[in-house]
């Protein structure tokens, strides 16, 4: 059963109420699909929850908001390397073209009703799935380790051994070449093999210059000069067709 963490921000607490319960409501009629909903009554409580513990595979965003307009927060959320699926809830389609600006999945105009708004979440729902089902299952020196690859963030080649950084802030070790590990990562356009030390997931980058490259988590490596062209245009090709 795939898990996916979708959150509702939403300033209206009867909003918030009547998504999450369409939400439960979906995940029943749907098992293969468990379903973890986290709400959020402001766009500043959003994105603070995203940069201090880490962002949701979909997003149910309110536009019209006091203080700061979800598409203002979702510019933010991007801005931050978030590549979360987001699905906007306004009552009016004024914002539509600046919505889908930001790579949005979906606009529901409120009142939505039950079969629109299930009709989005099928919508995006088989891409999430996808992207969250694949792994890789490896022998760690702290035992067999099945890892997720939407939190696998880069890899370092420390010696025999591979370092690999989770999202979760965690590290596995892995006794591997980096030429091993990648023939088990290729398959995913998000991976690319940055040298003969990195490997690295371009989901997660929020920078990339020809000294270094910037994680949404933080982290920095750096840049080869004589592989910086090759790996611009890949993130580029990348960046374009997801």
């Amino acid at each position: 059963m795939v898990l996916l963490r979708i959150a509702i921000c939403d300033d209206m607490p009867r909003e918030l109420e009547r998504a999450g319960d369409l939400l439960a409501k979906y995940a029943r009629e749907h098992i293969p699909v468990e379903i973890k909903i986290q709400s959020f009554s402001s766009p500043l409580e959003l994105l603070t929850h995203a940069a201090e513990k880490g962002g949701f595979d979909m997003l149910l965003l309110d536009i019209y908001m006091p203080g700061i307009m979800g598409t203002e927060a979702a510019r933010e959320l991007r801005d931050m390397g978030d590549q979360c699926q987001i699905i906007f809830l306004t009552t009016s389609r004024d914002h539509a073209v600046d919505a889908f600006s930001l790579d949005a999945a979906h606009y529901l105009v409120k009142p939505y009703s039950e079969n629109e708004f299930f009709a989005a979440l099928e919508k995006v729902m088989d891409k999430v799935a996808m992207k969250k089902e694949a792994s890789v299952t490896l022998k760690s020196t702290d035992g067999i380790r099945r890892i997720d690859l939407s939190r696998l963030i880069y890899s370092e080649t420390d010696s025999h051994v591979q370092k690999i950084y989770l999202s979760d802030g965690s590290i596995i070790r892995v006794r591997k070449t980096s030429i091993e590990l990648f023939q088990l990562l290729e398959a995913e356009p998000r991976f690319y093999k940055c040298g003969s030390t990195y490997i690295v997931n371009m989901d997660y980058i929020v920078e990339l210059t020809s000294r270094n490259v910037v994680f949404s988590t933080g982290a920095k490596i750096p840049m080869l000069s004589r592989i910086f062209a090759d790996f611009k245009g890949r993130y580029m090709d990348y960046s374009c067709d997801r």
